[in-house]
């Protein structure tokens, strides 16, 4: 039985409002963040995008779209808390994004979440 999963969750310019992107099960192990994006964000002030529970950043802390937005990249740094945690109850994550002048052309990118369930008995 294979134990890795992938949940994705597009986030666009306009997702100021944080939104539910996708969810994970109870057990979850998360692996790997990643952001694919076809373009930078155009702002002309700083631009981010978070994913969390409700307005959090425990998958994705504040990605700078602006200078990393195009390409396939590592979250690095702005991978939050719950790398490499066990969840402890299904999860929702609400994703958003944040442009510091709201000029910023359409562009959008998507969130790529590598997990696995451990065998049972197990938390890593």
């Amino acid at each position: 039985m294979d134990r890795n999963k992938i949940a994705t969750g597009k986030i666009d310019t306009t997702d100021a409002t944080a939104f539910v992107a996708f969810a994970l099960p109870k057990f979850a192990v998360i692996s790997g963040v990643y952001v694919i994006g076809t373009a930078d964000s155009t702002d002309t002030g700083t631009a981010t995008i978070t994913v969390g529970v409700g307005a959090g950043t425990e998958i994705l802390n504040a990605y700078d779209v602006k200078g990393s937005g195009q390409g396939y990249h590592v979250a690095g740094d702005a991978a939050g808390s719950y790398v490499g945690t066990q969840l402890s109850a299904d999860t929702q994550f609400k994703a958003s994004y944040t442009g510091a002048n709201g000029d910023s052309a359409a562009a959008s990118w998507l969130v790529k979440v590598e997990y696995y369930i451990p065998q049972v008995g197990n938390t890593y």
